[in-house]
C-alpha cells in the first residue's frame, strides 16, 4: 500500500510592535497570555500635564484655566492592558 498521506501546517509567527499602538483601544496580542485581545486603556497625570497647566498659569490665565490640561486625555500618558489577564502592554508616555 501506499505510504499514508498528511499535511505539515505551519502557523505564522506575529511579531506585533506594541509601542506603536494608537491612543485607542485597538487589536494586538499580549505578550504574557498570547490572547488576541482588544485593549482596555486607562489616563494618567505626565509630566506634558504639569508643563502645560504651568505654561498656561505663566501667561496669566485666570478662573482656574490652568487646570484644562488635566480635563483633557490630550496630555495624558495612555496605558493599554489586556482584558483578559489584565498585564500592562505598553505605556504611552507623554513626554
Amino acid at each position: 500500500p501506499p505510504p499514508p498521506e498528511f499535511q505539515v501546517f505551519r502557523t505564522p509567527s506575529v511579531i506585533l510592535d506594541t509601542d506603536k499602538l494608537p491612543p485607542e483601544p485597538s487589536r494586538t496580542q499580549c505578550p504574557q497570555c498570547q490572547q488576541f485581545v482588544v485593549t482596555e486603556t486607562s489616563t494618567s497625570i505626565s509630566s506634558v500635564t504639569w508643563l502645560v497647566c504651568v505654561m498656561t498659569a505663566l501667561l496669566g490665565c485666570v478662573a482656574g484655566c490652568c487646570l484644562i490640561p488635566f480635563c483633557s486625555n490630550k496630555f495624558k500618558s495612555i496605558t493599554h492592558r489586556c482584558p483578559k489577564c489584565r498585564t500592562s502592554i505598553t505605556t504611552l508616555k507623554k513626554l
